[in-house]
């Protein structure tokens, strides 16, 4: 008869090797979990979660519903896609890991006043930055995790910073988040609006990529200009499909190149909506839009042109937590905004 003990039902079967945030959830790529500061200044990449939800705004069904839906998930899904990769790009020789060293922050908790919630998560990537790390957030629904992130990189005082939105939609709407009901917020639509008059942000350094759709107002463009961006700033579809007869790739490094001049640092987020329905089948709705292809490598172009120097943060918004295909594209789009950061040092 066999010494070894029976194991009950209720006994796990699987001991995971990695760190882990809680349970079963492990850290982005298995990175250390940085339960302190001592093991946050060990590394140069913060991961942070916001798993802040929004109200859907209208009975809105199919899969665009699906950026609001369950979002509060995405951030331990987006982990658990996440651990298959590594950081090796055999296409640039680069290997991502070699050169940045991720540290995993977990989830920061939601509460349920947005004055407090925008006072977390700007205390959080300030204790990022003040630790030499580059930040890394991924939400939830965009609000929080783009005005509350840009406000502490904006703000410190080496020079102005410019901000590249990779977006379908122009979420400009007129309003102050003070001005909400609680329990209705209506961050999805307002404020790629406001964070144009945050300390620090240059609006003339805005950048819009891959607007377009009936979504869209009549006002959207009379909207940004008000707050001083630049219409040739915005690239809709028509924009991308002449960088397309011209040659992307060499639109591509010349809009990264542009974007840079004059900035002192560049900050890049992303909602996931502004790849075309082609790239993103298992979420998007919107057709006419940039493919995977060469949203990731405006991506790595700008982060080339960036360089460590430069280079400020990168910022997911509004992933369905089971697009896991999306999470593929969004991870290579970490890596390659990271290979190009890398690369510039060379």
């Amino acid at each position: 008869m066999s010494n070894t003990p029976r194991r009950k039902p209720s006994d796990p079967i699987l001991e995971m090797k990695i760190p882990r945030v809680y349970g079963s959830t492990p850290t982005l790529f298995g990175s250390p979990f940085a339960s302190s500061t001592e093991i946050l200044k060990e590394g140069n990449i913060a991961f942070l979660g916001i798993p802040w939800r929004a109200p859907t705004p209208d009975t809105r069904i199919g899969r665009s519903g699906a950026n609001y839906e369950g979002t509060l998930l995405t951030p331990s899904a987006f982990r658990a896609s996440a651990i298959k990769y590594g950081g090796y790009l055999p296409e640039l020789d680069v290997d991502v890991f070699d050169q940045f060293h991720f540290v995993d922050r977990g989830d920061l908790p939601i509460p349920g006043d947005m004055g407090q919630l925008l006072d977390a998560v700007e205390a959080e990537v300030n204790a990022m930055l003040d630790a030499g790390c580059y930040p890394v957030t991924i939400g939830g629904n965009s609000g929080p995790s783009t005005y509350g992130v840009l406000k502490p990189i904006a703000a410190r005082p080496n020079g102005s910073t410019a901000v590249v939105n990779f977006d379908a939609h122009h979420d400009n709407q007129i309003g102050e988040w003070a001005e909400d009901d609680p329990t209705m917020p209506r961050w999805g639509s307002t404020w790629a609006r406001q964070i144009l008059t945050l300390e620090g942000v240059d609006p003339e350094k805005y950048y819009h990529v891959g607007l377009r759709g009936p979504r869209n107002d009549r006002d959207t463009f009379a909207r940004f200009q008000d707050r001083g961006v630049k219409r040739e700033n915005i690239f809709t579809y028509r924009e991308i499909k002449a960088a397309r007869r011209s040659g992307f790739d060499e639109w591509a490094e010349a809009t990264a190149a542009e974007i840079v001049d004059g900035a002192d640092k560049v900050w890049m987020t992303i909602d996931p909506d502004v790849f075309d329905v082609s790239s993103n089948p298992d979420f998007g709705d919107e057709p006419l839009g940039p493919r995977a292809e060469e949203i990731i490598e405006l991506a790595y172009q700008v982060g080339r042109a960036a360089g460590p120097q430069k280079f400020a943060g990168f910022s997911i918004s509004a992933t369905p937590y089971d697009a896991q295909t999306l999470h593929g594209i969004l991870i290579y789009m970490l890596l390659y905004t990271l290979a190009g950061v890398a690369s510039a040092s060379e």
